[in-house]
């Protein structure tokens, strides 16, 4: 269990840092005059959309329990305090603490921690495909209203790139194939043991009949995130127009795909800097209101709104059911899943 704490500690250090230095770099004095003049009514609505948004990525979270078998094991309050538990996990370099909802799984069902492994995992690609397929939707439907210069091609290679992903994963030897080209790259040589061994484990929740409804439940998240982002926006003098939607559709798009990637703790940081960069290159050049400290004051906002609520809302989740989400048992477990150490007692034998 230490070892999960020391992860979540070393990822608030990481983002204390990285936000010391933004404070440093910016123009405090502006982005805090923008945000004075903000109608903070509004947050009402973003946070009910918030709320929306949480249970739709819910609902996603119990289905993969219904497809591992899980589901009827585990009360639905389990589930639920248990999912919100995990957004605390968030802040975790790369999120890797939150594969300690695997072992509560383990412990609350008996479902062995490789079979609940891949729903966590399959959260972040399922959320993936959807922000994708929205951002492209909204980047088409648009047209000029989203200007990103030489990077459309990028999005074209990123989408026909998933789409063949989709397809590999159903295809066994096709998925194999990937895998062993895979193995032949230098830098990537050593993923494909690991990667062979998580497709294997992750065959059944990536199957196609999986991903259709957990993907229309992440494209409907991604929409109320938008409409809040909208909703900020709104704040700073800028009117509701269906452009101004696919505009933040697309914006909140690329800056999840981005934090995500980054493997910064909760994306501090990247988020704010990706989302006001968008917010200046996309929707200044339509409403001269955008500054560069507006477009901050927007980024930061929503960044609270958006990954800092619900860290605060997991991590008092997480205090106020520690004993039940975290059963002494959860120490044997853990230690199970530690690679053995040679004991000191004990050295090794030259067998030459």
């Amino acid at each position: 269990m230490r070892q999960f704490r020391n992860r979540i500690l070393l990822g608030f250090a990481l983002i204390f840092i990285i936000y010391v230095v933004l404070g440093a770099l910016a123009s405090t004095q502006d982005i805090a005059s923008a945000l004075s003049n903000f109608p903070w009514v509004l947050l009402v609505p973003v946070i009910l959309l918030k709320f929306c948004a949480w249970f739709l990525r819910f609902w996603r979270w119990h289905y993969y329990l219904h497809v591992i078998g899980a589901a009827g094991k585990i009360s639905f309050f389990d589930s639920a305090i248990l999912f919100v538990s995990g957004f605390a996990m968030a802040v975790s370099p790369g999120k890797l603490a939150e594969v300690l909802k695997a072992v509560i799984i383990k412990l609350k069902t008996g479902t062995s921690i490789a079979r609940g492994a891949p729903v966590v995992f399959a959260e972040r690609i399922v959320d993936g495909v959807a922000v994708l397929i929205m951002s492209v939707l909204a980047f088409i439907i648009a047209a000029g209203a989203i200007d990103v210069g030489g990077y459309a091609a990028l999005i074209w290679l990123s989408a026909a790139l998933l789409t063949f992903g989709l397809i590999a994963v159903q295809i066994r030897p096709l998925a194999y194939w990937c895998l062993s080209v895979l193995g032949k790259l230098p830098l990537l040589r050593r993923a494909q043991a690991p990667l062979t061994e998580f497709y294997e484990s992750s065959r059944e929740v990536l199957h196609f009949r999986h991903i259709i409804l957990p993907t229309a439940l992440g494209m409907m998240a991604h929409l109320t995130d938008a409409l809040g982002f909208a909703i900020i926006l709104s704040g700073f003098g800028l009117a509701i127009t269906p452009e101004l939607i696919l505009q933040s559709i697309f914006i909140t798009g690329l800056t999840a795909a981005v934090g995500a990637l980054s493997g910064v703790p909760n994306g501090a940081g990247v988020t704010e800097v990706s989302s006001s960069g968008m917010i200046m290159a996309i929707i200044a050049p339509f409403h001269p209101v955008i500054t560069t400290a507006v477009a901050l004051a927007v980024a930061l906002t929503d960044g609270f709104f958006h990954k800092w609520m619900r860290v605060v809302v997991g991590t008092l989740v997480a205090i106020i059911f520690r004993k039940r989400l975290f059963p002494t048992e959860i120490e044997g477990v853990l230690n199970e899943l530690r690679p053995m150490q040679p004991s000191p007692q004990q050295p090794e034998v030259n067998p030459a």
